[in-house]
């Protein structure tokens, strides 16, 4: 995968061996972080919670947060009943 500069610059701080060692505390690079994130889901395809959180803890053991970020900044949509996730 081909990452921006500014995506590399987060990934060098903030991951290491493919785990995040700490989340960004700017809310401009947790955005950035949270793009690369997204990249794990395809488009059109729905998301059980099961599936999101396993596709999350290989980035983060903490992947309750990091599904809540993502929801939050409108990366994933989640229905109403929390049945599914799906790429925004």
């Amino acid at each position: 995968m081909d990452y921006s500069e500014e995506q590399k610059e987060v990934l060098e701080r903030h991951v290491k061996n493919n785990k995040i060692t700490s989340l960004p505390r700017k809310l401009k690079k947790k955005v950035v972080l949270l793009e690369v994130i997204t990249n794990d889901f395809k488009d059109g395809r729905c998301y059980t919670e099961q599936e999101v959180n396993t596709i999350l803890l290989k980035w983060y053991d903490d992947y309750v947060i990091l599904r809540r970020y993502l929801v939050d900044f409108k990366f994933l949509k989640r229905e109403e009943d929390g049945s599914s996730y799906y790429k925004v």
